[in-house]
């Protein structure tokens, strides 16, 4: 065979390989579930002081909220949380607060509002467990998304509306 064809006919056969090793790749990526990392393990008091590992809630789709009682958008969201642990909590949603705050100003808060989910609360420790879960620009409101084997799926930065929250949680339970 001479030099003109063959060098072609190489490089057509090595482009046709490459082309079917990417598509191969791609249907095996394709098929695997697609998941975040393990949630960081964390113990913080509730607002009357007793510790709560993060592990109690194994199992659940778990919604982790840091928010603060001086933050408007935190407590604008905050009802429609309270709605949405009524209304799927027995299909294994549970919604966690971390407050970053003062404990006295969040049992008030916790009263006034009937929270009907724990609130776990720490100036200090708080904004810490909330970079862990990767709160990398410090902001509250801040929510992270844990399906069922404890893998972070979702994470946002801000205040979320009903409808929303409830397309994240939905295709957990």
């Amino acid at each position: 065979m001479n030099k003109i064809i063959r060098w072609p006919l190489i490089l057509t056969v090595a482009l046709l390989a490459g082309i079917g090793g990417y598509i191969l790749y791609q249907t095996q990526q394709d098929d695997r579930p697609t998941t975040g990392p393990i949630r960081p393990v964390f113990k913080l008091p509730d607002a009357h002081g007793t510790e709560h590992d993060i592990r109690e809630w194994d199992g659940k789709v778990v919604v982790i909220n840091f928010w603060a009682t001086w933050c408007p958008p935190c407590l604008e969201e905050i009802p429609e949380f309270i709605e949405l642990q009524r209304s799927l909590g027995e299909q294994g949603l549970q919604f966690i607060g971390v407050a970053i705050d003062r404990p006295d100003k969040v049992k008030a808060f916790i009263k006034e509002y009937g929270i009907n989910y724990p609130i776990l609360v720490s100036e200090e420790k708080a904004p810490r467990v909330a970079m862990d879960y990767g709160n990398e620009l410090d902001v509250v409101p801040y929510t992270a998304f844990i399906n069922r084997a404890g893998q972070i799926v979702y994470t946002h930065a801000g205040v979320l509306d009903k409808e929303t929250t409830k397309s994240f949680i939905l295709p957990l339970l």
